[in-house]
């Protein structure tokens, strides 16, 4: 509403009355709290929307918080089953038997990734190839591997990205009944700082392996899903003619 400074009239302006005022400061008053009540209701959602926002946040890190702590556990090495004719519960295994050999054409393949992992490096994948021999090596084996990785002259930190060795199996010769490994391979070093790869080398090496049933995490099992432990590994360079 607006509020004139009076009324016209044919005698001019006129005063403005005690009632004029009254219904000014009445209309104005209602105006005021129909605003004041706008930004109160305004507050109150934007506090609601923000609680729901925490509570979905609060929620979802509770589910993905579950999620790593399940799929981090071992998996069990049993369940129970029931037959639902005779109702009769037993026991079934989930880890498979304990053996020497899974075929020739899934040991080679196995002994052959352990070959490539254990003598390569490449800084970029160094931690993938740390990964597969923690679960694969035993014995002195992994000894001799943990103390060359965790110590000072560890690879990654004396040579960094500076230079790369990769490894090419060229053949895997089984002797499957005492799980007995031949391996042949070549390994080529690259420097960063040089165009050319150095000069080739020739190994044979013979691995001694098995497979083992203990129980694993779901991420380890992505990584040795059989169970591969390799009890001995001895490299040897190959004379070769020149």
């Amino acid at each position: 509403m607006n509020l004139a400074l009076g009324k016209l009239g044919k005698s001019g302006a006129t005063p403005i009355t005690a009632s004029d005022i009254e219904k000014y400061k009445e209309e104005r008053q209602g105006l005021e709290v129909d605003l004041l009540d706008e930004v109160l209701t305004s507050r109150k959602r934007a506090w609601q929307v923000s609680a729901s926002a925490i509570g979905f946040g609060f929620l979802s890190l509770a589910l993905a918080g579950f999620v790593i702590w399940r799929y981090s556990q071992p998996i069990p090495e049993h369940m129970l089953v029931m037959d639902p004719k005779t109702g009769a519960v037993q026991q079934v295994s989930l880890m498979p038997g304990e053996t020497t050999s899974y075929g020739e054409v899934v040991d080679s393949y196995w002994i052959a990734q352990f070959v490539i992992h254990h003598e390569g490096y490449e800084f970029y994948s160094a931690q993938a190839d740390y990964d597969f021999i923690s679960l694969t090596a035993t014995g002195e084996v992994a000894d001799k591997y943990q103390k060359l990785w965790n110590g000072a002259e560890a690879p990654d930190k004396k040579l960094g990205d500076t230079e790369m060795n990769r490894v090419n199996v060229s053949s895997v010769i089984l002797d499957r009944e005492h799980g007995i490994a031949t391996v042949r391979y070549t390994t080529t070093k690259k420097y960063r700082a040089r165009p050319s790869d150095e000069p080739t080398k020739y190994w044979i090496a013979t691995v001694a392996y098995k497979y083992t049933t203990k129980p694993m995490t779901a991420k380890q099992r992505f990584i040795n899903p059989f169970g591969l432990q390799v009890l001995a590994f001895r490299p040897n360079a190959e004379a070769t003619e020149n």
